[in-house]
């Protein structure tokens, strides 16, 4: 999907340079309005497409892209700005730093949710924390899994656990750490109250945080 977006990128930088060149240093407005109404719509859309949420590519976009000025045409000065957003993603993007960055925003994001899984453990509250943590669990594993290149479409946990061994990113030792997570996650799953212990989650919660500092 990346590589295809990186494609559509390389495309929209060819076409700018064409609409740019169409203005001369003089002009204040783009004369092309309908071209480069199209051409800020796709650069728009493709650079939410690669870049991270909550990332500043997504809200210098957003910024641009509602412009106070666009109300009445199409400032230069916007129009070559959107154009180094863009030309900065495709940088960043063929670097990898766009995907490290992702990992980053999404431990972040787990690691937020962990907190209010540790808030209801403490309040003994069994049935809420076992749930959160074990959504963080399994997203978290297929996270690991596809920064490692493995395919994670219709793959259960364990053998993502199992392929994720064998590629030696995690240990044996980790490998069944994980795995008795899991069992809190499939109590969780099929609403298996009674199988769940407090002490079991607790432990859950702190092995998945280490997953996050450790792995993403």
């Amino acid at each position: 999907m990346q590589e295809q977006v990186l494609t559509r990128i390389d495309e929209l930088l060819i076409q700018g340079q064409e609409i740019a060149r169409g203005n001369s240093s003089r002009d204040f407005w783009v004369k092309n309005i309908p071209q480069a109404q199209a051409w800020i719509a796709s650069a728009a859309n493709a650079i939410l497409q690669v870049a991270p949420p909550k990332s500043f590519y997504h809200t210098e976009i957003e910024r641009l892209a509602t412009h106070e000025d666009l109300k009445n045409g199409i400032p230069i000065t916007v129009f070559e700005k959107i154009f180094g957003v863009l030309h900065s993603v495709q940088a960043e993007a063929k670097s990898g730093l766009l995907a490290k960055l992702e990992y980053q925003v999404f431990a972040t994001a787990f690691d937020d949710f962990l907190d209010h899984a540790s808030s209801f453990h403490k309040s003994g509250k069994v049935k809420e924390a076992a749930i959160l943590v074990s959504s963080v669990l399994e997203d978290t594993v297929k996270r690991i899994a596809m920064k490692n290149g493995i395919e994670t479409a219709g793959a259960s946990l364990e053998p993502l656990i199992d392929q994720l061994t064998n590629a030696q990113v995690l240990t044996t030792v980790k490998s069944k750490r994980i795995k008795s997570y899991a069992g809190v996650r499939n109590s969780a799953l099929h609403a298996e109250w009674d199988k769940l212990d407090l002490k079991d989650i607790g432990q859950a919660i702190g092995g998945v945080r280490e997953l996050l500092d450790d792995y993403l």
